[in-house]
């Protein structure tokens, strides 16, 4: 029978069995099949099959050793799992996973571990001992809570993303905000449009000439950083606003025709799980789908395989089937399952 695993190393070319039935692969793993784009194994994530090759995106979501038992709400104890770990075994189990995750990687994969920023000397340790490339991305999940009185609100997760050399790396934008320094307060006959720079400061010099418009020169010391050519022909299409009292020139970057501001590092616009029925909780540690999707986005193309070693409720692999991504996750409590089927069932989409 041909499985996810088996398939990933012949050329990314999937051929799901048909079968819906569990079985067992190696007496190791227990497979389910949940969509046509991703299998479910149900183990410890570090009795990763050898076979699993050529995958370019991971997604960890691991425990946090946070000494806690962690449920779905305060009044069962069902659907959770502990966080409670004797000395030292809490970092032999992740560097001896990651070991083996990183051996699962394509040569462009990346590997992106999540953990509360409270909780991330350990991972960063164990990634930097692993992986050339180490990038921080923090994610500001909420806004500070009102019951906290003696210490600091806890609102940022850190996801370490690491590889080693090439990687998969998509630009993905996100929206303007009315009141950002991009705010579109020019208008012209063509549209409302905002300033883009054009002179060059002290650091360095850029293109050194003078323009005459209107009776004016406008010249910078420092000069340009297009060249008078691209300048005049710009001029020549009312892409150029003029300021006459400062001899300065600015590009007009039009709203109509902006794609978004680049990502940074700092991801404060997506907001954490709620109890609301555009994406609702149906896990402890869920986190919310528009945050796979942009990592998704990012870090995979449409050829590519998505890993998740601990799924949880399976956000990672729901949105990788959404984005049309084939994807593998695995976990150790087989509670995750009727989670993870009903939300296949049910589709709920917060993307």
């Amino acid at each position: 029978m041909n499985t996810m695993i088996e398939n990933t190393i012949q050329n990314k070319k999937l051929n799901l069995n048909d079968n819906p039935e569990i079985y067992t692969m190696n007496n190791q793993m227990k497979k389910h099949i949940i969509s046509e784009n991703v299998e479910l194994y149900i183990n410890d994530a570090n009795i990763v099959n050898d076979k699993i090759k050529n995958i370019d995106f991971i997604y960890m979501d691991p425990p946090y050793d946070t000494n806690r038992n962690f449920t779905l709400d305060s009044k069962s104890d069902k659907t959770g799992f502990s966080d409670k770990w004797d000395s030292n075994t809490y970092e032999e189990w992740l560097s001896t996973l990651i070991s083996k995750l990183k051996k699962t990687l394509s040569r462009q994969g990346t590997l992106v571990v999540h953990i509360s920023s409270e909780n991330s000397f350990i991972i960063e340790k164990v990634l930097r001992e692993k992986f050339k490339n180490i990038e921080k991305i923090y994610w500001k999940r909420c806004h500070g809570k009102n019951t906290v009185k003696n210490k600091f609100g806890a609102v940022i997760d850190v996801l370490f993303v690491a590889y080693d050399t090439k990687r998969i790396f998509n630009d993905v934008r996100i929206p303007i905000e009315e009141n950002s320094v991009w705010a579109f307060k020019n208008k012209d006959d063509v549209g409302c449009y905002s300033l883009g720079a054009l002179k060059h400061d002290r650091t360095r010099k850029g293109y050194m000439y003078s323009i005459l418009h209107d009776n004016v020169e406008y010249k910078n010391e420092y000069g340009w950083k297009s060249s008078k050519e691209v300048v005049e022909e710009m001029i020549s299409e009312n892409r150029i606003h003029f300021v006459p009292k400062s001899h300065n020139m600015y590009i007009k970057v039009y709203k109509h025709e902006h794609t978004g501001k680049p990502l940074s590092n700092l991801w404060d616009d997506i907001h954490s799980i709620t109890r609301t029925t555009k994406d609702p909780r149906l896990y402890p540690t869920q986190k919310p789908q528009k945050l796979l999707e942009r990592l998704i986005n990012i870090f995979t193309n449409q050829d590519s395989i998505v890993l998740d070693p601990v799924c949880g409720s399976g956000t990672t692999g729901f949105v990788a089937d959404k984005l049309n991504r084939k994807c593998i996750m695995m976990d150790i409590n087989e509670e995750v399952l009727p989670i993870i089927k009903k939300r296949f069932e049910d589709k709920i989409y917060n993307i």
